[in-house]
């Protein structure tokens, strides 16, 4: 068969795997072939509602002989990708059901954030508190020890932090490596003792 040249070539919506929360959006990629058996995916736009690495097949490139050649990929890099996100608790109205898994999609105000939920999109207000009202949101942190906080502020690279026992309905117990309004650096990764904490994501 004739391998693709030149490029880049929009990869279609049905060849990229469905974010795992309801009413997400599949992100925009390209195709870029580099060789008769290479090539490279780019996230031109984000999506949302995706916790895991969607799968994307590239259609007509990557093969030789002669019929279909579809190959798949997992798209495993790039921040727009927007998986491994931060765990979002989040209560629509007064009356509603918490959702436990929610899609930060952008930051409106210092702690306003636009988030993806199986409920539908809206900007909830972060609070440091497991009693929520209408239109509010927490986020979970876990320090080394495995005390869990909840978080007061989140900015790029730190945290202010509240202890806080259960949070998420977990088991566990408060955090006291750090005190309550204390700032700390945060990461997807181990946290180190009494340096950062982990915040939850899916």
């Amino acid at each position: 068969m004739t391998y693709l040249t030149g490029g880049p070539y929009t990869i279609a919506p049905a060849d990229i795997g469905a974010p795992q929360i309801t009413g997400g959006e599949k992100p925009v990629l390209t195709f870029q072939p580099t060789s008769a058996t290479a090539g490279t995916i780019t996230v031109v736009s984000a999506g949302s509602g995706y916790t895991a690495a969607p799968t994307v097949t590239v259609r007509g490139a990557l093969a030789s002989g002669t019929g279909t050649a579809n190959k798949t990929a997992v798209l495993t890099s790039g921040a727009t990708a927007r998986f491994n996100g931060i765990l979002v608790e989040t209560q629509f109205g007064s009356g509603d059901a918490e959702i436990l898994t929610g899609d930060i999609i952008k930051q409106v105000s210092t702690r306003r954030y636009k988030v993806q939920t199986s409920q539908g999109t809206g900007v909830f207000k972060l609070v440091p508190t497991e009693a929520k009202g209408a239109m509010e949101m927490s986020i979970m942190a876990t320090d080394s020890a495995g005390g869990t906080y909840l978080v007061a502020k989140l900015t790029a690279h730190k945290a202010v932090l509240v202890p806080v026992a259960n949070a998420h309905a977990g088991t566990s117990s408060a955090g006291s490596q750090f005190a309550s309004g204390t700032t700390a650096k945060w990461t997807f990764d181990s946290a180190v003792v009494n340096t950062t904490v982990t915040i939850s994501n899916q």
